[in-house]
This record gives structure tokens, C-alpha cells and sequence, in this order.
């Protein structure tokens, strides 16, 4: 067996022509000219980074999906593919596929480049291929190699904040931020969630060995105890995760939780917390919340990137 990945520029390229005969027939019929005036009209490409440009992309592609998943083992996230297929077909479905985005779609997939393995390639399934942050083979699922070492730049980088201004207590409350995400607005936020399918336990007990050893070398041996650990994160999420209190569930704090994350993170003693009003305690405590899982949400997609 093979795995083919293929990799195109979607938002770039989408057809705004081809687009409106594919949407405008599953759209309610609009009194009046709901079209863009001519000189704001773009023939290809949408914008990037919209919450709606998935959506735009599920409905473009929708029956190029149909038409694949019924033919082979497919599998699409907005721009990347992955096919596992016999090893005598692949080179052709790839062409096909490449294709039919041509003619039907006109999107480009990446030429087959032994040199450049990210964008589109063809592997024997022992290997494997990489997918969405994971490098899958018939081995089972891992974190790819270099999703692995970002997060231990990471863990090294929430450290590194000693040799600065920042107080103990405020640098472990966010590296076990790191270690476990959270749960905020009904979302689930961090890197062990997206990798928790992963089958190779290893890796975790890897980074827990890591943390413990960077806290040694920074005098912080005793603390460790206190300190998360990424092992137990994996198995909260992956085997409890709807009754799991290890993991922060950042809507369901009580007053005395919020008062001591802010204690931790910003210092303010729980004596003059203590004396404000739960409104300004409450406003408080989501600032800084949101704050800290944006800078979340901004790693756990750095690890999801390309680069090195």
C-alpha cells in the first residue's frame, strides 16, 4: 500500500466563476442585485483567515470529496490530501486528481518533487507520510518530528521567562497551561487535545522526562511535584475527557479559582482580590484568560506549520 499526499493552493486560486455556479444553486433567491460591483470583483481567490473561508472551501470542494471518498480510501482538510492506495495506482490517481482540480476546479496541485516531500509525495505505507501535524504509517500515529521538537522549544521558552521578571509562580501556572490545555468556552484549547490521537505513549512520557530535567536545571528540583505532566494529559483527553478535573475547565471556575489564577499569573495578592467586587474579579480574570489562551491557540498552530 501507498500513501499519497498531496497539497494545493485552495484559497488562492478558487474560481469565483466556477464558485457561483456551485453555491448559487443552494442559495435562497435575494430580491435585488446581491452581486459585487465589477470594479470590487475578483475572478480567483478568496480571503484567507476568515471564519467563513472553511466553510467556502467545504462547499466548493464538496463534490470533488463526493466523487474521490466513493473511489478510494480519501481523506481532505481544507488543502492537504491524503489517499492510501496500491502502489500500482498511485501514480495515476495522482494525476487524475490533479486533473480533475484542472479541468473541473481549476486549482493546481504541487508536481510530484522528491525535493520537496511537505507538498505532494508518494510513500510505502511502513514509512509513512505526514498529515496534519502527524506522521502516519502502518506503525500507528505519532507527532511528526519537527511538531515534537516545537513543543519542547516551547517548554524551553515558557523557562527561559525565569531569567527575566517573571515570578516562579506565574511561569509554572503557564507551563502547565502548555502541558494540559484547557477547556474555554465550550472549546477545547491546546497541543496534547489535537495529538491525543496518537498512538505512540512514548513521546509524552518523553516530554514529561524533559520538563523535569529543565526544572531541575533551573533550581526548580522541588517543584516539580506540582508541575502537570503530559502522560497523564494524553490519557485525561483521550479516555476521560467529558469527567476529567486535571484539566482546566476555564468556564466553571468558582470566584476562590479565579482569584488565585490571577494571584498566580498577575501577582495581585488574594487579600485585595478579596476586597473587590466579583463583577471586576470576574472581568478580571477573563482578560487575562483570553489573553493566555490566544497566546495558547498561537503555538498549537505554530505546530502544525511547516517550518523547521
Amino acid at each position: 500500500m501507498i500513501c499519497a499526499s498531496l497539497y494545493f493552493d485552495f484559497f488562492i486560486r478558487i474560481s469565483s466563476s466556477i464558485f457561483e455556479k456551485i453555491l448559487l444553486p443552494q442559495t435562497p433567491k435575494f430580491r435585488g442585485d446581491y452581486r459585487f460591483d465589477e470594479g470590487d470583483r475578483s475572478e480567483i481567490g478568496v480571503p484567507q483567515g476568515l471564519s467563513i473561508s472553511n466553510i467556502l472551501s467545504m462547499l466548493y470542494l464538496e463534490g470533488f470529496d463526493h466523487y474521490f471518498a466513493q473511489k478510494y480510501r480519501y481523506f481532505r482538510y481544507v488543502d492537504d490530501i491524503l489517499l492510501v492506495v496500491g502502489e500500482e495506482q498511485a501514480v495515476g490517481i495522482h494525476d487524475e486528481i490533479a486533473r480533475h482540480m484542472r479541468t473541473e476546479l481549476r486549482l493546481k496541485t504541487h508536481d510530484l518533487d522528491p525535493n520537496q516531500p511537505d507538498k505532494t509525495a508518494i510513500t510505502p505505507v511502513k514509512i509513512g507520510t505526514e498529515y496534519l501535524g502527524y506522521h502516519i504509517s502502518s506503525d500507528g500515529l505519532r507527532i511528526r518530528e519537527r511538531s515534537y521538537k516545537k513543543m519542547f522549544r516551547a517548554i524551553v521558552g515558557c523557562l527561559r521567562a525565569l531569567k527575566g521578571t517573571a515570578r516562579v509562580e506565574q511561569v509554572l501556572w503557564r507551563l502547565n497551561l502548555i502541558i494540559t490545555g484547557c477547556r474555554v468556552e465550550e472549546r477545547s484549547v491546546g497541543w496534547v487535545f489535537f495529538f491525543r490521537q496518537s498512538t505512540d505513549v512514548g513521546q509524552f512520557h518523553r516530554m514529561d522526562a524533559f520538563v523535569r530535567k529543565q526544572l531541575t536545571l533551573y533550581g526548580l528540583k522541588d517543584q516539580i511535584s506540582i508541575v502537570k505532566r503530559f502522560a497523564k494529559a494524553y490519557h485525561e483527553t483521550r479516555f476521560n475527557r467529558d469527567n476529567t478535573n486535571y484539566i482546566p475547565d476555564f468556564d466553571n471556575f468558582s470566584l476562590a479559582d479565579m482569584m488565585k489564577a490571577i494571584h498566580l499569573v498577575k501577582g495581585i495578592s488574594l487579600e485585595k482580590l478579596g476586597s473587590m467586587d466579583r463583577s471586576d474579579v470576574e472581568e478580571l480574570y477573563w482578560k487575562m484568560v483570553k489573553r493566555e489562551v490566544a497566546k495558547l491557540e498561537r503555538e498549537t498552530v505554530d505546530f502544525l506549520t511547516y517550518g523547521s
